[in-house]
């Protein structure tokens, strides 16, 4: 008996596995082409078009820098960078996708300036002490993750007003909070991370005939 193709959590019309939409997202993150996404990925390049401009239009609506841009339309090259960035790199884009294009750039900028890959876990929870000590456990060999115990986290305070010191796994306190932040987060990596965690809340499902 032959097994159920894997559902596409994050395209509720997609004709394209999830394995393969996250492949062409990074892509897009990397700020390929859409003719070097068409020969990466074996799609062709009405399709892939389709697909960018399905994920610059999740970015307008949904991404972590928003704007209306009926408000901004009109303004000088100065109070618009992004215009000027979008427009070196994609010449020709129609005026009524322009705000689409415009969006990408302020959230690529955004996405590398915040994604900072915090994870916090309760000292008192034994799966998360799993993951913690999973963490710890790798950073010996890669040194990946600074990770952070939190004193007397649940006594009511801001964290920034708590006493810290590096987490160790033969001694810590099980009522501190653990933060582990990721080094070195690469900008195209922080990207693709903002738009999939986007498709999970808001999956693709735009018409055809707006690609």
């Amino acid at each position: 008996m032959s097994k159920l193709p894997m559902k596409n959590r994050r395209s509720r019309s997609a004709k394209i596995t999830e394995y393969k939409l996250e492949k062409l997202v990074r892509c897009f993150a990397k700020n390929m082409t859409a003719k070097e996404t068409m020969e990466e990925m074996k799609l062709s390049e009405p399709t892939v078009r389709h697909r960018f401009m399905q994920i610059r239009q999740l970015l307008y609506d949904h991404g972590p820098m928003r704007m209306d841009h009926s408000k901004v339309e009109g303004r000088p090259a100065k109070d618009r960078p992004a215009k000027y960035i979008y427009e070196r790199q994609y010449r020709g884009v129609k005026e009524k996708y322009a705000h689409l294009f415009e969006m990408e750039v302020l959230n690529r900028i955004i996405a590398t300036k915040n994604d900072k890959a915090v994870r916090r876990f309760l000292a008192n929870n034994e799966e998360h002490m799993e993951q913690v000590k999973k963490y710890a456990t790798y950073n010996k060999l890669h040194d990946k993750y600074d990770i952070i115990e939190v004193l007397n986290a649940t006594h009511g305070k801001r964290l920034s007003e708590h006493e810290t010191r590096p987490f160790d796994m033969l001694d810590y306190e099980e009522n501190s909070l653990i933060i582990i932040n990721e080094y070195n987060i690469e900008p195209d990596e922080a990207f693709f991370r903002v738009i999939w965690n986007l498709l999970r809340k808001h999956p693709l499902n735009l018409p055809k005939d707006q690609a």
